[in-house]
């Protein structure tokens, strides 16, 4: 790959490759992708070369993030997105040279209005109306489906060594996986728009901590048309889990959402009913199992292990008031 990443730089910057040297590190992260940053050490300064991109690995089935990339910087003046050096395939597989943005702080989030400005810029985001949805078209209900089968089969077996399930309110769980399709088709009937897909405090980057604060998000790989109630939610509920400050003050971040839309949509008991379901598809997407699989692992760390009984805590409570909605539902039903 080294070669590789080199023949790039000497064509994207019209360089020798022997005036410069080539260092790359793999980063956490990147589940389905590798990501990896990538160092040039130049003989002598160049205007426009960078002394550092990030390089992320995209296999086959995973190549239309590249296409999401391009749509964005080909359709919004000014999209919350890092720029795209470049992209070339070998051999199947797609890698795409990214711009590697710094941000201010490695957590700025215990301030509530870092958290405040995401929640305005997904706003923004959410009521672009300069993308073309075709461009971002994805089977994902297809995928959360076998997702969320896939979640339930490793709650129903994933045990402690004592015996005892990592996952303890199966029900909960059963009820949500089988009203499924109806939580979905209740979600997209409303408005839908673009979506990043997976909003969470490693894919948000903040380029300085003012009030005009740069939000550059990353890792677009699940964007797609869909609810925007499973962005704001899926920052949230991420947030609150790491961050007591957000989670204390969820419902102020949720209005400086709603507020900053072009269209406010009520504060009332309709949209919380909805932000419970986007939450629970969030969830059912890969994140409880993820967490679950964690726990099973007997190779994993203890911190590692602390933070995923954390986080199947905060998902629980999730599971559960969406299974409370399914029940309702139901009730009136009959």
């Amino acid at each position: 790959m080294r070669s590789m990443i080199a023949d790039f730089i000497a064509r994207r910057w019209n360089l020798s490759p022997r005036t410069f040297r080539v260092d790359v590190e793999r980063l956490h992260g990147g589940l389905e992708s590798s990501v990896a940053l990538v160092r040039i050490s130049a003989a002598r300064k160049h205007p426009r070369l960078p002394a550092q991109f990030v390089i992320k690995q995209l296999p086959a089935g995973f190549e239309r993030e590249a296409d999401v990339y391009d749509t964005l910087w080909h359709n919004l003046a000014h999209p919350p997105a890092v720029r795209v050096l470049g992209q070339q395939t070998s051999e199947g597989i797609t890698y795409l040279y990214l711009e590697d943005a710094q941000p201010c702080a490695s957590w700025p989030w215990s301030d509530v209005a870092r958290a405040a400005a995401v929640c305005r810029e997904l706003a923004r985001f959410h009521d672009s109306r300069e993308l073309p949805h075709g461009r971002f078209a994805w089977d994902y209900e297809t995928e959360l489906a076998r997702s969320a089968d896939a979640t339930l089969s490793v709650a129903e077996y994933a045990r402690d060594p004592e015996g005892k399930r990592y996952w303890r309110r199966l029900g909960d769980l059963r009820r949500v996986v089988g009203a499924l399709p109806a939580i979905r088709a209740r979600l997209l009937s409303g408005v839908t728009t673009i979506i990043h897909g997976d909003m969470h405090p490693g894919n948000v980057i903040l380029r300085d901590g003012g009030e005009d604060a740069k939000v550059v998000l990353i890792d677009w790989a699940r964007a797609r048309v869909g609810s925007p109630l499973e962005d704001i939610g899926s920052w949230l509920h991420s947030l609150g889990c790491w961050e007591p400050r957000a989670r204390r003050c969820h419902d102020t971040l949720m209005r400086a959402y709603l507020y900053a839309r072009v269209v406010p949509p009520a504060f009332d008991a309709d949209l919380r009913r909805e932000y419970w379901l986007a939450s629970v598809s969030n969830g059912l997407s890969g994140a409880i199992r993820y967490h679950l699989g964690v726990l099973s692992d007997a190779t994993t760390s203890g911190p590692a292990r602390f933070d995923s009984q954390r986080a199947l805590i905060a998902w629980t409570r999730v599971v559960r008031r969406a299974a409370a909605l399914v029940n309702t539902s139901r009730q009136r039903c009959t």
